[in-house]
């Protein structure tokens, strides 16, 4: 079976991806936990996790997968050209990015054109450096709370994206996509 990597950077949020992981532990899926190295990364809740592996160091064909979870600050990694070219790799790949994790899947160009979600609006990162035209096809928070995704995510093609508040719907996708299908009841959705 292969695996799914989890790419983990400084203030990730936990919340938003531990129902996906727990789907994946259900089937029995391996994950891979990986960093910029192997010191401890810092949750924004407080969790400290080893990273398994590095962004340097891994067999792209073991995976079939990847997940980004959101972070309380991003910019670190969208600015680091490793984060960058490690995401490219999986082009093709099932990819789940939830909050503002799919802001990682723009600058590595593989939204580009392609409607996603994303936990934050247009006009607080343009500073960032993207453009209206990299956030064309963005349903940003104020877009999704004025007017809800009736799924809770989007799926363009091999990538599902969603905010933060629908981490499970979006999980629950997520293991559809991978080939796992967990009843919505498990997590308290009828």
């Amino acid at each position: 079976m292969k695996k799914t990597a989890v790419l983990l950077y400084d203030s990730f949020c936990n919340f938003e991806i531990s129902p996906a992981l727990e789907i994946l532990a259900l089937a029995e899926k391996p994950i891979t936990i990986f960093g910029i190295s192997k010191q401890a990364i810092r949750s924004e809740d407080g969790l400290s996790v080893i990273p398994d592996a590095t962004i340097d160091n891994f067999d792209l064909d073991a995976y079939d997968s990847l997940i980004l979870p959101g972070a309380m600050d991003i910019r670190e990694a969208i600015e680091n050209k490793k984060i960058i070219d490690f995401i490219k790799k999986f082009d093709g790949k099932t990819i789940g990015a939830i909050s503002i994790a799919p802001l990682l899947l723009v600058r590595a160009g593989l939204l580009n054109g392609k409607s996603f979600m994303a936990g934050v609006n247009k006009e607080e990162i343009f500073e960032e450096g993207f453009s209206e035209s990299d956030l064309a096809e963005m349903v940003g928070w104020d877009d999704n709370i004025n007017k809800p995704i009736k799924d809770g995510y989007i799926i363009t093609g091999n990538i599902i994206t969603s905010i933060s508040y629908n981490f499970v719907k979006w999980a629950l996708a997520f293991g559809k996509m991978v080939g796992i299908d967990i009843p919505a009841k498990t997590f308290g959705i009828q």
